[in-house]
């Protein structure tokens, strides 16, 4: 062993620039493809890295900072509320001035946020003397605004700001503690113009029982329930106002429009991780978000990086109570990008502002990502390369390959790449583009292959059939009987159900109407279309799959006959048995169908596939109410209650499996455990 250890050391120097390129958090991409892909995190490689740290010493020292503002020039200023003052850093992080920390009227007093104007006047929000204080460029005191004392604002209102942004007319976005109204909006006069971006009210199902049930009375009792206040706000380079809200897991971030619309709301690709402590947002000059999230959690992402369209890309960072590491914060309260995209991170907890350098692989996927959303694929096209050479999971990469293919016209690598992405929706594009090409060079070739196959079918096809038939074997003959009862059912319930009621159907029907469920049902998890079946093929569980597909099915048989002997239902468990797998005919008759389909049509006609899919089913359900009918003699009430009790019956040994299992399992496990201890400690 001692021998090894020099080895192993020696054997680590040889590899100097991957041990210096460990950090102490992982990063993950967040691939939200669909269907059976889903949403799933992916360990990447580096999109930010750990940068400088700034701890001031002295008189330089932050005392539970609160706010971070990052200026068009990339100087830093920092809201250092335990010394009461703002700090002011140059764009490398380094000591210029403080401000507000002096004599008279521009002293602070716990100041909570802070904000700068491209001009270089500082607003900040003096928490403590309960106004916004403004100050020149240079540091000289301006004016402040306190609570507006005219307009519309409640006279009872408590003004206490905490963060201010101020857009590019000179209105002021104000955070106020306990303002669940919203934000307070003032002009650059200091004139209230009315409050901006509340919440709403998260209501519960008890609470709309009792605004129905209750009297005035009684409602006037209970306790009032107010929506949650903002926690933050930031503004972007168009003007639009991100409002984050802490304690929520719904809204937690929104991006208001001058008329305090939510966009994401409206947006299908915004898909925030759910998380109750988001603290701040930063944006960069290509709408991209930056997403600051407080909350320590097993699955680590202090810092999330969305598209302009709020997808969520990637997730970095960590949050420790007690960090050991440098770039492991404790309680992150702000963030800022510069113009070189580089991060910055403020902790109250530690008293430090910390940097995170972009890699070059993320600059190479962000800034292919940017060009992509804007619709520049072709200058995209390089940087996707790049990005592929270090990566190949990048599901982004490859829907930006696929638009670069399909805009120069080579259709089939273009729907390769989005199957790849599970990006059914541009791949439905591609597909149409190549269906069409398809079908103006092939056109004859398909009629006369139709032709052909309707011929074969009506001269060749027929005549064998009808000469093999006198010669087959007379178990043969009689499970095609019967199965021609079971398609003839299809279209004649009363009489097929009838036909068979009390007769002994051969077991190879029975099996082979089984087989051909289960064979269905197969080829619809494997060869149903992309478009409409955008599944990862190899994380199929087939077993799974079809003893779902038939479990209904065998507790429709087992709940129908036990029930139905209660009511004196007439059927026996093989006339049950019989006529539901004869109720199933539907699917076996039509499924082939969509599937074919599902393979021809794009999405804007998906319409078919999802009508057929109604019919198959709609049909299926109504034969088996028939065959429930017809094999116990029931009247049509009778039938109905019977089959609504059937149901009842259903969820109740799903419900007796479920809770079987666990209890199973929960003993198995205990009595592992057990025999663990005992052999360890034995």
């Amino acid at each position: 062993m001692a021998r090894f250890v020099p080895t192993l050391l020696a054997v680590l120097l040889l590899f100097p620039e991957y041990a210096s390129a460990w950090q102490p958090y992982d990063t993950f991409y967040v691939s939200h493809g669909t269907g059976g892909a889903g949403t799933r995190t992916y360990w990447m490689q580096d999109v930010y890295t750990v940068g400088t740290t700034i701890v001031g010493k002295d008189g330089q020292a932050m005392k539970q900072p609160s706010d971070l503002f990052v200026a068009a020039d990339d100087r830093l200023f920092v809201a250092d509320k335990g010394n009461d003052r703002v700090i002011e850093y140059d764009s490398e992080g380094r000591w210029t001035r403080s401000i507000g920390d002096g004599e008279g009227d521009g002293a602070l007093k716990a100041p909570e946020g802070v904000f700068v104007r491209p001009d270089g006047t500082i607003y900040v929000a003096d928490t403590g003397h309960q106004r916004i204080a403004v100050f020149a460029a240079d540091g000289t005191f301006l004016q402040a605004f306190g609570k507006p004392e005219e307009g519309l604002m409640p006279p009872s209102y408590f003004f206490m700001p905490t963060k201010v942004s101020v857009d590019a007319r000179g209105v002021m976005y104000i955070v106020s503690k306990g303002s669940y109204q919203g934000l307070v909006r003032m002009d650059g006069k200091g004139e209230f113009t009315g409050f901006f971006g509340g919440n709403r009210t998260a209501g519960t199902w008890l609470d709309r029982l009792k605004r129905t049930v209750f009297t005035k009375e009684q409602l006037a009792k209970e306790e009032l329930k107010r929506p949650p206040e903002p926690s933050n706000a930031t503004i972007d380079d168009g003007g639009y106002v991100y409002v984050t809200t802490t304690g929520v897991t719904a809204d937690a971030v929104k991006k208001l429009t001058a008329g305090g619309v939510n966009r994401f709301t409206r947006l299908k690709t915004a898909q925030f991780a759910e998380s109750d402590q988001i603290a701040d947002v930063a944006t960069d000059g290509r709408d991209f978000f930056y997403v600051l999230d407080r909350k320590e959690n097993k699955w680590d992402g202090m810092i999330s990086i969305y598209s302009p369209g709020g997808t969520q890309l990637f997730a970095f960072g960590r949050v420790r109570k007690e960090p050991q590491q440098r770039g492991v914060l404790s309680y992150p309260v702000g963030i800022g990008i510069d113009s070189r995209h580089r991060l910055w991170v403020l902790d109250s907890d530690q008293g430090l502002l910390q940097a995170y350098d972009r890699t070059e692989f993320g600059d190479a996927v962000l800034t292919a990502a940017a060009d992509y959303y804007v619709g520049d694929y072709e200058k995209s096209e390089q940087n996707w390369n790049k990005v592929m050479s270090y990566n190949e999971l990048i599901g982004l990469a490859y829907s930006g390959m696929g638009e670069i293919a399909a805009k120069q016209g080579r259709t089939k690598d273009a729907m390769e790449a989005f199957r790849i992405a599970y990006d059914n929706e541009r791949y439905s594009d591609a597909y149409w583009t190549y269906r069409l090409e398809w079908i103006q060079s092939d056109l004859g070739y398909i009629a006369g292959a139709v032709a052909l196959a309707w011929a074969l079918y009506r001269f060749v096809l027929r005549r064998f059939a009808g000469r093999a038939s006198k010669v087959v074997p007379a178990s043969v003959g009689r499970v095609g009987r019967e199965l021609r009862d079971a398609w003839r059912t299809m279209f004649h319930p009363f009489d097929g159900f009838y036909r068979i009621k009390g007769r002994k159907l051969s077991p190879f029907t029975l099996l082979a109407i089984v087989l051909l469920l289960v064979g269905v049902k197969t080829a619809s998890l494997y060869w149903t279309g992309f478009i409409f079946h955008p599944y990862n093929l190899d994380r199929i569980k087939p077993v799974s799959e079809i003893a779902r597909f038939l479990a209904p099915l065998a507790a429709w048989v087992v709940a129908n006959y036990l029930v139905s002997t209660v009511k004196d239902g007439e059927g026996r468990f093989r006339d049950v048995l019989q006529s539901s797998l004869f109720a199933l005919m539907p699917y076996i008759a039509l499924m082939p169908l969509s599937i074919a389909l599902s393979r021809l049509l794009v999405l804007e006609e998906g319409i078919l596939v999802s009508s057929l899919a109604t019919l198959t089913w709609l049909w299926s359900g109504a034969l088996l109410l028939v065959s429930s009918q017809v094999v116990h003699n029931f009247e049509f009430v009778e039938n109905v209650k019977n089959s609504a009790i059937t149901v009842v019956a259903i969820g109740i040994l799903f419900l007796f499996a479920a809770v079987t299992t666990g209890l199973t399992y929960n003993v198995s496990d205990f009595i592992y455990q057990l025999y663990k201890e005992a052999t360890v400690f034995g």
